[in-house]
């Protein structure tokens, strides 16, 4: 997926959901035994990849390799062009379950990468199709039991929903829409850090959505809240998904209206840059600041603002 030409890390899943389909089981399950179909296994928030960087794929015969007792199936949808089916396998317990040698199986199939690593790595169908399965594995993790009668809840729908064994309430997943800003005032662009990251890392203020709130009202909160800005028009330029742990960012271009910075207790920093050192940071030129990731949201922003002029 591009917003104006501009690769978004984690958007363009290759892969048909089939939502049809997820409502018989049986159906499902042919698939799982097909011989043409693939697993991609995920270690609670990791996933497994080969040796040339990428999602490392194996058949089902790997199911009977592994101690089912902890483990979960995700149907993902098949490919569009080849309509080979994709499944991911969910190891959720630590460590890995080592009936028939597991772990020496994941040794010799590849290696279990974060997420957050592999925004640099994967291929982009690759990194879309594994931010989906990071994103579902946060929310079963979380949902084991029905927020409504508190009974123990199962994997449903090829793991699209879950239903809880004692009164049948569907839940669904949650994804938590935040808002990530370039905050703009003529030629110059607003840039913070938390004190928690690495020296020199600056973004694009972001945060959550709260309810009852517009997206356009969250952004202009969330620049006064974190920086003492006045934020008057806002502009919707893209979004992106985000699984971390299941979120979307929706990513927005806020016209300043006040420029003095007031720090309370969310930023270590924030400043104003100029559109020419926005250019050298992008370029890694910068002295003092490091260059964004280039396809994350504000990556992104960063880079549609520079090349305006």
């Amino acid at each position: 997926m591009t917003a104006n030409s501009f690769t978004i890390a984690l958007s363009g899943n290759p892969l048909d959901r089939l939502d049809a389909l997820r409502k018989n089981p049986n159906e499902i399950e042919k698939l799982k035994n097909q011989p043409e179909t693939v697993f991609v296994v995920s270690h609670k928030d990791k996933i497994l990849t080969d040796a040339q960087g990428m999602l490392a794929l194996v058949n089902h015969a790997v199911l009977s390799q592994i101690d089912q007792e902890n483990v979960d199936l995700l149907f993902l949808g098949i490919e569009h062009e080849s309509q080979r089916p994709w499944f991911a396998i969910l190891i959720h317990v630590d460590p890995l379950p080592a009936a028939a040698s597991s772990v020496d199986l994941f040794d010799t199939l590849g290696q279990f990468l974060s997420l957050r690593d592999g925004l640099s790595m994967l291929p982009a169908d690759d990194l879309a199709i594994a931010g989906r399965i990071i994103s579902l594995v946060n929310w079963h993790g979380l949902n084991r039991f029905c927020s409504r009668c508190g009974a123990p809840s199962k994997l449903s729908g090829g793991g699209e929903k879950r239903l809880c064994t004692a009164c049948d309430t569907e839940h669904f997943p949650r994804v938590d829409p935040a808002v990530i800003m370039m905050v703009v005032n003529g030629d110059n662009c607003l840039l913070g850090r938390n004190e928690s990251w690495p020296a020199g890392r600056y973004s694009t203020l972001a945060g959550f959505v709260e309810p009852g709130e517009s997206l356009e009202e969250a952004c202009r909160r969330e620049v006064m809240e974190e920086a003492g800005i006045e934020i008057g028009e806002v502009a919707y330029a893209f979004s992106q998904p985000w699984p971390f742990p299941h979120s979307i960012m929706v990513g927005m271009i806020a016209t300043a209206i006040s420029t003095k910075i007031t720090l309370e207790d969310e930023l270590e920093d924030a400043h104003w840059f100029s559109r020419d050192e926005i250019k050298q940071i992008l370029a890694g030129t910068h002295l003092d600041v490091l260059p964004p990731f280039p396809h994350a949201a504000s990556g992104v922003l960063l880079r549609q603002w520079a090349e305006q002029a």
